[in-house]
């Protein structure tokens, strides 16, 4: 479907790839928007809501059709546009544990939702397989490293065998300067800070405090950069503090 001047209607991807190369739509995608534009904008809306074009036909759509006001089947389109992110995911993630499954995908809805924002999403308009699996692949690696990584609660208040719970407390109490407080205060002290802080601030309280890594190290495990660590490390000593206030 062209213009007046023989122009085709559908807007062209400007995004350049990692090769230098602009992305370019297949044909069938390119002409199944251009039908999809000649009909009444509400109607394309239903359908691309209700699966039933391609997801590129989808992604341009979201893309090239923001309303400037609330539009329950604009809506409809975004949460089409998830499910069917969602669903390219499973098969990626399948073999990850469920929790880690769960906060895969919350990841991936979050990075989706600043593409959207920042309307970069030129790869999901080639393929959205491509746009899937990019996204999921890198969540997953992440996930990997965290569960190689990550410290549990249970981690922290019941220790195996090997260490006792006494030597946890002396550890902490040594590193916080207060060696010698009876473990009994050190364990209330503990639970009371812990129900305070974030899963993230959780993991950087095991590496740096109970493990004695250096910044650099914990974040090393973490995957994040010292800086990440150091104002986890400071949130978690505001809110000790603020538990003692």
């Amino acid at each position: 479907m062209t213009d007046e001047r023989g122009n085709s209607i559908v807007q062209s991807l400007a995004k350049v790839s990692k090769k230098q190369k602009l992305y370019k739509r297949p044909p069938a995608v390119e002409e199944e928007i251009a039908a999809t534009l000649a009909l009444p904008l509400h109607d394309a809306f239903r359908l691309a809501a209700a699966g039933h074009t391609r997801p590129q036909t989808l992604v341009y759509l979201i893309r090239n059709f923001r309303p400037n006001r609330a539009s329950p089947q604009y809506d409809a389109m975004v949460v089409a546009f998830f499910s069917r992110l969602e669903r390219a995911g499973d098969r990626i993630l399948r073999d990850l544990p469920e929790n880690f499954r769960e906060r895969a995908h919350e990841e991936v809805q979050d990075k989706a939702l600043e593409l959207i924002a920042s309307n970069n999403l030129d790869i999901f308009e080639c393929s959205f397989k491509l746009g899937a699996e990019r996204l999921y692949l890198t969540t997953k690696s992440k996930m990997r490293l965290r569960m190689k990584t990550e410290i549990s609660r249970e981690d922290m208040t019941a220790p195996d065998d090997d260490v006792s719970p006494e030597e946890i407390a002396d550890a902490l109490a040594v590193r916080a300067g207060r060696a010698g407080t009876p473990l009994a205060e050190i364990k209330a002290e503990l639970q009371s800070i812990f129900a305070l802080l974030t899963e993230q601030e959780r993991i950087a309280v095991g590496h740096y405090l109970l493990m004695g890594r250096t910044y650099d190290e914990a974040a090393a495990a973490m995957g994040c950069s010292d800086t990440t660590v150091k104002n986890l490390i400071k949130t978690v000593r505001e809110k000790a503090r603020e538990t003692k206030a």
